[in-house]
């Protein structure tokens, strides 16, 4: 699976469940503060390969990451964080702590689903038994439970972009989430290309606009994507190919 040419920083694909192999500690300290992640995944500040060493696995730095990023949203690291930087001993557990892909990570996560694609709790007790630093927390769920739905989506206003617009934009974001998790478009494309699949997908919002109003109602409104019954009959439709 590694590239051919180890002697520049390459990017690997995993399959959805794959464990992702450990990463030099540098490579994650380097490459933090050179990315962005929010509810829609990365998005790059500045290119991260020159300060990578020669030959890392860009995609497994990056997912070692995210394991940060989301400890960091769960307030588990206070005791080995100050500001905006952090102890040594993060990025080196993070470096090798069992971590899998999950691929619906920012895109529309259902009851059952895996939040994170690896344990966070046992990560805060790998690094007090790494630090000797004592730390009481919330155990955090590393499932999707009951009816909820977890799903990202863009959350910032362009300048001078009427409220309008970005309610269009979060529906859109929402709807690709959905479909793409439940027509299996992932299967479609050896056999359609992109350009196909957009048109399926902009099939499943024409011929569903009485829902799609709805949750651009409910984005309008502040509501965050409308109800529970809403998102599931979507979830039905999409599945069933309507």
């Amino acid at each position: 699976m590694a590239d051919a040419d180890a002697s520049f920083p390459n990017y690997i694909v995993y399959a959805e469940g794959e464990s992702i192999p450990p990463v030099d500690p540098e490579d994650i300290k380097r490459m933090r503060p050179r990315v962005r992640i929010d509810t829609n995944g990365w998005s790059w500040l500045q290119d991260p390969q020159p300060v990578l060493s020669r030959g890392a696995n860009i995609t497994a730095v990056e997912r070692r990451c995210t394991m940060i990023h989301h400890m960091t949203i769960c307030r588990l690291l206070a005791p080995w964080q100050h500001g905006e930087e952090f102890d040594d001993a993060v990025f080196r557990v993070a470096a090798t702590f069992p971590v899998r892909e999950l691929k619906h990570e920012y895109s529309y996560t259902i009851a059952g689903d895996e939040r994170f694609g690896f344990d966070p709790n046992a990560f805060v007790q790998r690094l007090i038994e790494e630090t000797g630093i004592s730390h009481v927390w919330e155990p955090v769920s590393t499932k999707v439970s009951g009816d909820k739905r977890i799903f990202g989506v863009d959350g910032e206003e362009i300048p001078g972009q009427d409220p309008d617009t970005l309610a269009k934009r979060q529906t859109r974001q929402l709807l690709w989430g959905i479909w793409s998790r439940f027509s299996n478009w992932d299967d479609l494309l050896p056999h359609f290309d992109k350009e196909q699949v957009a048109a399926l997908f902009a099939d499943f919002l024409m011929n569903n606009m009485d829902l799609v109003r709805q949750v651009e109602a409910s984005f309008r409104a502040g509501t965050g994507g409308g109800r529970f019954d809403l998102l599931t009959e979507l979830e039905r439709r999409a599945q069933g190919g309507v």
